[in-house]
């Protein structure tokens, strides 16, 4: 794999087979598409062993697979990768692709997100009981601002709030808007939160990251696979996954 196609090597990834993941798009295609299509995405792809996430063009794209030109803001231009249905996706599969990382804007006004994300990532000791209560605080906050919800598992540790809005702010502002309402909800309690990405300031506390509100950036989409034991996914949560009342009370859907 030429080193230019490489953005950051997974050495630990675990990856489903090819079959495994065709399978898993056929069964949920219809749920994920709404959160996944048409959208401008970042890939993890794994190919001849190694796991990555990929940048740059393809060599060979199947032709459910749609290109996408942009411009970049550094200049020159770049190509992202999208798609639009089941067909899409199992193109994504037969390239290697594993994690789908979808931006917060279609590919029809890429300058105006419709979705903004906190992602709520708990330091060492912090348990996952303050993650949903730290959501329902964050829930809270928004719900003042006009502003609606819902909770994503990721995966792994942290929990994702997905905050659909109208397209009427660009990326800047959207960046601006999250970091203040982050950092509102810092300030109530600084010693259990940060908004550092830095290590050491995330040491036994809850990161508010509202750094993937840019333009390029991106969070895992709901239902994307994860390349890590198990066989793990991104999730809209439901009450079958969290009955709690707490969790119930965040606003999950009953499939």
């Amino acid at each position: 794999m030429p080193a230019e196609n490489i953005l950051q090597l997974l050495p630990d990834a675990v990856v489903p087979s090819r079959e495994e993941l065709a399978a898993y798009w056929e069964t949920v295609a219809d749920n994920a598409l709404p959160y996944l299509g048409r959208r401008p995405l970042k890939l993890v792809r794994h190919t001849k062993g190694t796991t990555f996430y990929h940048m740059g063009p393809l060599p060979e794209i199947p032709p459910a697979v749609n290109q996408f030109r942009l411009e970049k803001r550094k200049g020159g231009t770049g190509t992202r990768l999208w798609v639009e249905d089941l067909a899409g996706l199992l193109g994504l599969v037969e390239i290697g692709i594993v994690e789908i990382h979808p931006w917060g804007a279609t590919i029809d006004d890429i300058e105006h997100p419709d979705t903004l994300v906190f992602d709520l990532d708990p330091g060492e000791g912090v348990e996952w009981g303050f993650v949903v209560e730290t959501g329902l605080r964050l829930k809270e906050l928004l719900a003042a601002e006009g502003l609606d919800c819902w909770p994503k598992t990721t995966g792994g540790k942290g929990l994702h709030v997905m905050v659909p809005v109208e397209r009427r702010m660009d990326w800047d502002r959207a960046h601006a808007y999250t970091r203040a309402i982050a950092e509102r909800l810092a300030a109530t309690a600084r010693d259990r939160y940060t908004t550092s990405a830095a290590l050491e300031a995330r040491r036994g506390r809850l990161f508010i990251d509202y750094l993937r509100n840019g333009r390029g950036t991106t969070a895992v989409g709901a239902y994307s696979p994860r390349a890590r034991p198990g066989f793990p996914i991104a999730a809209r949560s439901t009450r079958q996954l969290a009955p709690d009342r707490a969790w119930a009370a965040f606003g999950c859907i009953q499939y």
